[in-house]
């Protein structure tokens, strides 16, 4: 996949995209891999590269949303230009830090596969498998369907 932005100075850049890997912790401290996108510059030849930037940025952090990651504008102002392209969607959540703000952007499942190849692989099987531990912990009940107990008059009530 090709991607193409334009740069400061008005000069069309031709970019591919791929997957590494951040390490990073979830709240207890286990250590799990993080999403990371590195863009390549496109020089001549395709095989003719050089690292242009590493469009997201790790905070050391587990990110529960899958498939996703902040994003950095504070050295990648292009961003907008591949956020236009549909490789990912603005979850509307950001992240604070110094003087700058990061988007969480949900990069789309097929873009991911199509630049992560064993990165990306390792990436979601990691995923997949913490957050099914996860379910089996809390005993396998999915909380967003489950019924409340109560009637509408239960709960705290002024006297």
């Amino acid at each position: 996949m090709i991607l193409e932005i334009t740069d400061y100075f008005g000069n069309p850049v031709k970019l591919q995209p791929r997957v590494e890997l951040y390490s990073v912790r979830d709240f207890m401290g286990k250590e799990m891999p993080g999403l990371a996108i590195v863009l390549d510059e496109i020089m001549g030849a395709p095989d003719e590269m050089e690292q242009y930037a590493t469009l997201t940025v790790s905070f050391g952090e587990f990110i529960g949303l899958k498939d996703s990651a902040y994003i950095d504008t504070n050295n990648c102002r292009f961003a907008q230009q591949l956020l236009d392209q549909g490789i990912a969607v603005d979850t509307g959540l950001r992240k604070s830090s110094g003087f700058c703000e990061y988007p969480l952007w949900g990069f789309k499942k097929e873009f991911l596969e199509e630049i992560g190849g064993e990165n990306y692989a390792e990436y979601s099987q990691c995923y997949d498998a913490y957050m099914k531990a996860a379910e089996k912990m809390f005993g396998g009940e999915d909380f967003d369907d489950e019924e409340p107990n109560c009637a509408e008059d239960d709960g705290m009530t002024m006297q």
